[in-house]
């Protein structure tokens, strides 16, 4: 009985047991949820054509015996035999406040969550058979999943002709771990494993394979992204180069041309000054020629005037000359200006050696 306040009254707490009542009839066993202490516990007993048989006796005998050394938090605990008023002997087991795996899995539990659940059920199993015993019959009726934490209970170790579920080896711990495969394929590994720990060393593997996958991508991401950094940058590495080359062979370009533009002008400036120069030849030498014509061979006088017109003659060659061969030493001796500015000097002074020559040689007066 509860009070107003939700707090269990002393009555409760009784050592009689209470509020029996049978919630499944199997064939040759019934099961029974009772109160005792405050707490709910089911109580599995024999059918009444079952329960004055010697070899059913010993072998709900056995199963409690089994059951009360079968202490582990996913497995459903066993507390006592006991013979109760209206019900016979029975086993005293855990209540469990739960639903089955089956109906469990119809709500659609995140992969997390069967995980956990998986893992719980393979904690059970190894415990089971690290003392020599194995789950005959492993299916989602009888695996439980606490409402509160979704925790795994296991449940049912019956030992009847028609119940047994448990018993002592030689009996395949296989059998339990085929049975897990049908139960979470999506889970447990395919295959054929001796034992729960060559399962756990598979899924070990796995699960760092899992873990290692993320990692193994990203360096691989982050390979790919560095490649491809570099990739960029020796791009903009070669473009930079081309284009400072580009700049530089055009740079190069410019000066050649400036260069050049910078000869050609000093070239026609040293044209005009050879023209300037040997038109003051020209002029000096008109000169001696016009003196000549008024030239007598018979005056002494102006024989030896005649004779100083020739000097002069040949000292303003020599001037001439050597202010020629100046400005042509201006010039590299492999630069073609040379050749040019020589071949234009001699040109123009052979138009005026041919055109004043034969007055300054013609005859003077007599």
């Amino acid at each position: 009985m509860e009070s107003s306040s939700g707090f269990i009254v002393p009555a409760d707490f009784s050592s009689e047991w209470r509020d029996i009542t049978l919630t499944q009839t199997r064939s040759r066993t019934q099961i029974y949820t009772a109160s005792r202490y405050g707490r709910r516990f089911v109580l599995k007993g024999l059918t009444p054509e079952t329960a004055s048989l010697t070899d059913y006796r010993l072998q709900q005998e056995q199963e409690f015996q089994l059951g009360i050394q079968l202490v582990h938090p996913n497995i459903a605990a066993t507390y006592s035999l006991e013979e109760i008023d209206g019900v016979g002997r029975c086993i005293v087991q855990e209540w469990i406040d739960g639903i089955t795996l089956g109906e469990w899995l119809k709500t659609k539990p995140s992969k997390a969550a069967r995980k956990r659940v998986f893992s719980q059920l393979l904690d059970a199993l190894e415990y089971i058979h690290s003392l020599q015993l194995v789950h005959h019959d492993l299916k989602s009726d009888n695996i439980l999943i606490t409402r509160n934490g979704a925790n795994v209970k296991l449940i049912d170790f019956g030992l009847s002709a028609t119940d047994a579920t448990i018993t002592p080896v030689p009996n395949d711990p296989r059998k339990d771990i085929e049975a897990l495969q049908r139960l979470f394929p999506d889970i447990c590994p395919k295959g054929h494993f001796a034992n729960i720990a060559a399962l756990r060393k598979v899924l070990n593997r796995r699960n760092r394979l899992m873990f290692l996958l993320p990692v193994l991508l990203s360096a691989i991401l982050l390979a790919t992204a560095a490649a491809l950094f570099y990739i960029s940058w020796h791009e903009r590495q070669s473009e930079q180069q081309r284009f400072e080359k580009l700049n530089a062979q055009i740079d190069a370009y410019a000066e050649r041309e400036r260069a050049q533009l910078e000869k050609q002008k000093r070239y026609e400036a040293m044209c005009a000054q050879m023209d300037s120069i040997l038109a003051q030849e020209r002029a000096q030498i008109m000169k001696i020629v016009n003196r000549r014509k008024s030239y007598d061979t018979r005056n002494p006088e102006e024989m030896a005037a005649y004779s100083k017109a020739f000097s002069d003659w040949n000292d303003i060659m020599e001037s001439y000359d050597m202010q020629r061969d100046s400005l042509t030493n201006l010039f590299d001796e492999t630069d073609p200006l040379r050749e040019q500015f020589w071949q234009r000097w001699m040109h123009l002074y052979m138009d005026i050696y041919n055109e004043l020559m034969p007055q300054l040689n013609g005859k003077l007066k007599r």
